[in-house]
């Protein structure tokens, strides 16, 4: 005969009564201080172990009886949450703990640096384009409001600038690509919206040498664009959230991402992946319209001795800081010496 004693709670109060508990042919029967119940087995549902912690088992009507009698509980629902007792046993072993606890840190590792931007992969395919072309609007607002206004450049020089942008762009129809001209408070600068825009900065402009260097600078920024590395980067910031509700198509959670993608796309960056796999398409491009990737090393060099100038002692403005084109591409030699590879002798 089984039997233990336990703490009864009616469910409808605070109340605990100590009560004795019997196995009995029809179930258990309950015994105490204004309690006596017959309860079958059948319709008790019994509560996973937790080690140091009373075991639970809900009763119908709300009740619940709580023990420290794992053995008994054990021993009357053998089969209950099998797997929380292994679990529970395993617990129990500081070594299997521990293996428990390296697996866990292990997986949450892959996770982060794996499974979230494999799953923003995914995601950003997901996306419908009109969805993403709105998105790219609403950040380009809310980027344009704390660091941009329009361009300082003759309307002529805006022109040919995008006449060449439009160059670039023939024949590609993933995107309603166009380039849009800011003067803005963060020095020299290009960056990729999502669903086409691309945005470059009048300082930009005044920096390179000539329109080849230009090119070169917007050829890299049309391969953030044809790859969606805007919309990735911001659904693995956003997190999970964000990736559900892309798979489902959630308009409204998906534009909450503008309030995310002005900060990562200017302060955090691309990874080394994401700036390779634009490099490698910048190239390309490049040569399908005679244009010698040269010129992106060229310009790689020019954004470097601005950065290092901009290093040395020279204050500046307020929210500059971090959003130069050099530090936000990191490995400048390196993408130096891999487009002059590119350009062949």
């Amino acid at each position: 005969m089984i039997e233990f004693k336990a703490v009864y709670y009616d469910g409808a109060s605070s109340l605990r009564r100590a009560v004795a508990v019997r196995r009995t042919a029809m179930g258990l029967h309950i015994a105490g201080d204004d309690v006596d119940r017959e309860v079958p087995l059948a319709a008790i549902s019994v509560g996973a172990p937790i080690p140091g912690a009373a075991r639970s088992l809900s009763l119908p009507g709300g009740a619940q009886l709580q023990t420290g009698d794992h053995a008994a509980i054990e021993a009357l629902f053998p089969r209950a949450h099998r797997l929380e007792g292994w679990v529970h046993g395993l617990e129990q072993h500081w070594r299997y703990a521990l293996g428990a606890a390296a697996v866990v840190a292990l997986f949450a590792w892959w996770l982060v640096v794996y499974g979230v931007p494999l799953a923003a992969g995914v995601a950003a395919g997901a996306v419908p384009p009109a969805l993403e072309a709105k998105l790219g609007e609403q950040t380009l607002t809310a980027l344009e409001r704390p660091f941009c206004k329009p361009s300082a450049l003759a309307a002529g020089r805006q022109e040919q600038l995008r006449k060449r942008f439009g160059l670039l762009v023939a024949g590609l129809d993933d995107h309603a690509y166009r380039l849009e001209l800011r003067d803005c408070r963060i020095g020299p600068n290009a960056f990729a919206l999502p669903g086409g825009i691309v945005v470059m900065t009048d300082d930009m402009a005044r920096l390179t040498k000539n329109d080849d260097q230009i090119s070169a600078v917007l050829a890299h920024e049309i391969g953030h664009v044809r790859h969606r590395h805007g919309l990735r980067l911001g659904l693995q910031a956003a997190g999970v959230a964000a990736l559900s509700a892309a798979l489902l198509g959630d308009a409204v959670s998906i534009t909450s991402l503008v309030v995310t993608l002005p900060t990562v796309l200017l302060q955090t960056g691309y990874s080394r992946d994401f700036e390779t796999e634009a490099d490698d398409y910048a190239f390309q491009r490049l040569r399908s319209v005679g244009i010698s990737p040269r010129a992106f090393a060229e310009v790689m060099e020019l954004f470097q001795k601005h950065f290092e100038g901009r290093s040395k002692g020279k204050r500046k403005a307020p929210g500059e800081e971090a959003l130069d084109y050099v530090s936000t591409h990191p490995a400048t030699a390196r993408r130096i010496e891999r487009a002059l590879k590119a350009a062949g002798p």
